[in-house]
């Protein structure tokens, strides 16, 4: 199998790599690809040098698809987030009490928890259904699946962009100040987007060969929603609270929140924690994607 340089994407004159077009032919075999593991971590490591035309393309080619024919354009990215925090002030002036947010106004707690769920949900979805939209770029060779990992993570990135100017117009409706550890939210975002991208890559493989991922789907989400604190911050000695305590997103979202308007460097420092954790997911994650690729093709094209 070979890449056909005729047949590769660009969007609107970028040129791609040429080391690419000139790359050799690979010929994927029944020997393992950990036969020499040297060999293989560094053909992984030049490929992800060398993808970042195809990555572009990619991002920009999911982008217009996304948006480019819908009613509100590129603004249904932030829609949802708005109509979010619009309902939760609703229903604290309405005396909705089931929404609460501890220290701060429940609309902060509750939108900035929206927020990062989101991201995080968005980031695993994108990278889990990346062997599916582009199987047919995969088995033609056309891109490297790296390509595929770096355009997930930019579109992830993208969104919480998106979404970030509701974050910042619900603080100033409720005068909330941030706190001077507010960039350190930032690495919060990241690590949320490199927890969903890692954990996506690794079930990419699975959700190209079977359904059943797409079942586990559908109520993966509101799971997600359970075991987090999202909307409501439960107090402790609470069994929910064990429960949120088992969770390590439910350390990574108070520590982004208090980043952002809390005033304990302690908490803070859990971000600086998971950033080892973050970055092998990611890495285990882009290196179980190469070794399953043979496989997912081969289940494709028969």
């Amino acid at each position: 199998m070979s890449r056909n340089s005729s047949e590769l994407p660009q969007t609107n004159g970028d040129h791609l790599d040429d080391s690419y077009l000139h790359s050799p032919i690979r010929i994927y075999s029944a020997e393992s690809q950990l036969f020499s593991l040297k060999q293989f971590l560094i053909s992984a490591w030049q490929d992800l040098r060398s993808s970042s035309a195809f990555a572009k393309c990619l991002f920009w080619q999911n982008i217009a698809r996304h948006y480019r024919y819908s009613s509100l354009g590129i603004f249904w990215a932030f829609v949802p987030s708005a109509l979010i925090a619009i309902a939760l002030t609703l229903g604290q002036r309405s005396g909705v009490s089931v929404l609460i947010g501890g220290t701060v106004p429940p609309q902060i707690y509750g939108i900035f928890g929206m927020i990062m769920a989101q991201t995080f949900l968005e980031a695993l979805n994108i990278q889990r259904v990346s062997f599916n939209q582009h199987i047919h770029l995969l088995t033609r060779q056309k891109i490297p699946v790296e390509s595929l990992m770096l355009a997930g993570i930019a579109e992830s990135i993208f969104g919480f962009i998106m979404r970030f100017p509701v974050l910042i117009a619900i603080l100033l409706i409720f005068n909330i100040t941030p706190s001077l550890t507010a960039p350190l939210a930032l690495l919060g975002i990241a690590i949320i987007i490199g927890l969903g991208s890692g954990l996506g890559l690794f079930l990419a493989p699975w959700n190209a060969l079977s359904r059943d991922l797409d079942n586990v789907m559908q109520f993966f989400p509101w799971l997600v929603f359970f075991v987090t604190p999202i909307f409501i911050a439960i107090p402790p000695g609470n069994w929910l609270y064990s429960v949120h305590l088992l969770n390590p997103l439910t350390y990574v979202f108070e520590a982004t929140r208090l980043a952002t308007y809390g005033n304990s460097m302690t908490s803070c420092l859990t971000l600086l924690l998971f950033i080892p954790f973050t970055i092998l997911l990611l890495i285990g994650g882009w290196l179980f994607c190469r070794l399953c690729l043979p496989y997912v093709i081969e289940r494709s094209i028969t």
